[in-house]
């Protein structure tokens, strides 16, 4: 190669260098909120801004209202710097940072949009398995994607009489104490709030107050008759798998109460209904009838009341889910 090549080939490179873009344009500033800068309560979040070196000062905007201007302590790297300004988040927001040099002139500007969707909690996963027999005062937990400060717990049919407790919300963590659930079959919805809004309400959980456990048999599967909540529970593994709306003795003919085993079901037809399940009496290992029964009606309109000769009533479509998932020989208690 000539001396002229090599002449020329040096300039290209020197011009090729001179026309480089900055560092500072290379490492343009960045909005972030850090964690420890978000208000869960009152519903606010601080912004902060990464700057290029050659910054001398930031101009922090929100909706395009100037929040705060803050000098950077040395100019010479680049670094991290807070608005220190909290800023309400009710409506989608644009967030700027502007980094400023020592002219104040701009070399470089970063926006960033936050909407209190972002923060505000999802729909609350219940840690409640369907079918729980609950005591009837109730601790239990859930789940969202953001911490929770308060919380709203409706149960249905039969709504609460007191406040619940929120016992921890931090990162969506969720521990609520203090629900008197009502006697009987109840439904439980959680909805999850914080400063940012309200979550949907969770999936509806049934859970089942059914007095002190400790007066519950303590067998794997038993079916409790229970005439105060006029209901028939088929229970399983500790969980109420079926309940079962029923009609009972009248005062003058009443169901007795105690432990009874059912026997196989039997065809029926009349005042029966479609199908009859016979209740022993057991001493030792002797079987002796009753008398009475779980079975069907004919007089579907006679449930929920006091209708009987003692017998326990169930809707024919129900005798016969009943008969099909409670095997022979099963517990039966009947309760006041």
């Amino acid at each position: 190669m000539t001396f002229r090549c090599r002449l020329l080939t040096a300039s290209l490179v020197a011009l090729a260098v001179g026309v480089s873009a900055p560092a500072a344009w290379a490492d343009a500033p960045q909005i972030t909120v850090p964690s420890s800068d978000i208000n869960w309560s009152a519903g606010t979040v601080t912004v902060s801004a990464d700057y290029p070196a050659g910054t001398q000062s930031v101009v922090f905007s929100a909706a395009g209202q100037t929040i705060a201007t803050v000098i950077v302590a040395d100019d010479t790297f680049a670094g991290t710097v807070s608005s220190g300004v909290p800023s309400p988040l009710m409506v989608p927001t644009e967030f700027t940072a502007d980094a400023r040099d020592a002219q104040n002139a701009s070399i470089g500007v970063a926006t960033l949009t936050l909407t209190p969707a972002m923060y505000k909690p999802s729909a609350p996963a219940l840690e409640l398995a369907a079918g729980t027999i609950v005591d009837p005062s109730l601790t239990f937990e859930a789940a969202s994607d953001h911490t929770v400060t308060s919380v709203g717990v409706k149960t249905g049919p039969e709504p609460l009489t007191s406040p619940v407790t929120l016992v921890t919300g931090a990162d969506g963590r969720i521990a609520v104490s203090g629900v008197r659930v009502p006697y009987g079959v109840e439904t439980i919805e959680l909805t999850a709030r914080n400063g940012f809004g309200s979550s949907l309400p969770s999936r509806a959980e049934t859970v089942y107050s059914l007095g002190p456990q400790s007066k519950l048999p303590e067998r794997s599967h038993y079916v409790l008759v229970d005439k105060r909540s006029m209901t028939l529970y088929y229970v399983r593994g500790q969980r109420v798998v079926r309940h079962y709306d029923i009609a009972i003795g009248t005062p003058s003919t009443p169901t007795p109460n105690g432990y009874f085993v059912i026997g196989a079901a039997r065809p029926a037809s009349g005042p029966w209904g479609v199908l009859r399940r016979p209740l022993y009496r057991v001493s030792g290992s002797r079987r002796k009838p009753s008398g009475f029964y779980i079975h069907g009606t004919d007089e579907p309109w006679s449930i929920g009341t006091w209708a009987s000769h003692g017998c326990v009533r169930l809707y024919n479509w129900e005798i016969r889910n009943f008969s099909k998932s409670v095997p022979n020989g099963t517990l039966v208690l009947i309760r006041p």
